[in-house]
């Protein structure tokens, strides 16, 4: 058998549009912003997606590997902002859907964003990148989150997702377990460095 036939046989249940950038495209900015003074906001990492063609499968929405995450939790509601998680093809990392996000999905979609939406593919645009202190983890009005971090780091990037849209409803399950951001040895190996 072929290799490719092998690799795509592990991954058979995951969507063909679900490809790994969160690691190594946060970790890229991380290490640069690990010099700064302050951890900065980053307003523009992902651009908004083009919803004004007949369909969402145009060139601009497909071809940006950022605008497709799986959603694999929810964890809070708070002021009308949705806390949760996403993962791409190789691990999870935090989110907050805003409130202006949340309220257009629900319209566009007839549905609340947090009613069977687990394992959806969404299409995403116009998110943010910031650095949330650890203690704000274990606010129970957030998160609520016990990660296990390493105790040298004192911040974690969060994506703040300002548009989203459901891309694929199957909403299938995939075998594999994937660790969140925060656990990878190179994410240890970027934070860490902060207090060295």
């Amino acid at each position: 058998m072929s290799r490719v036939v092998t690799s795509y046989k592990k991954k058979q249940n995951e969507s063909f549009y679900l490809r790994s950038w969160i690691a190594p495209d946060i970790l890229d900015l991380a290490r640069i912003h690990v010099g700064f003074p302050i951890w900065p906001r980053l307003d523009k990492l992902i651009p908004s997606c083009d919803t004004t063609s007949s369909s969402l499968f145009n060139p601009q929405n497909l071809q940006n590997k950022r605008h497709f995450v799986k959603v694999t939790g929810f964890h809070k509601v708070h002021n009308y902002t949705v806390y949760g998680s996403v993962r791409d093809d190789f691990c999870h990392i935090l989110v907050e859907f805003t409130p202006q996000c949340v309220s257009e999905f629900e319209r566009y979609h007839s549905i609340r964003i947090t009613d069977k939406t687990v394992n959806t593919l969404f299409l995403i645009g116009d998110v943010a990148m910031k650095y949330v202190p650890v203690r704000e983890l274990h606010d129970p009005r957030k998160w609520s989150m016990m990660l296990g971090l390493d105790p040298r780091i004192s911040v974690v990037p969060v994506l703040v997702i300002g548009q989203c849209l459901a891309f694929d409803l199957d909403q299938v399950e995939a075998s594999a377990k994937f660790p969140y951001l925060y656990h990878l040895e190179s994410f240890s190996a970027v934070f860490g460095r902060e207090l060295s």
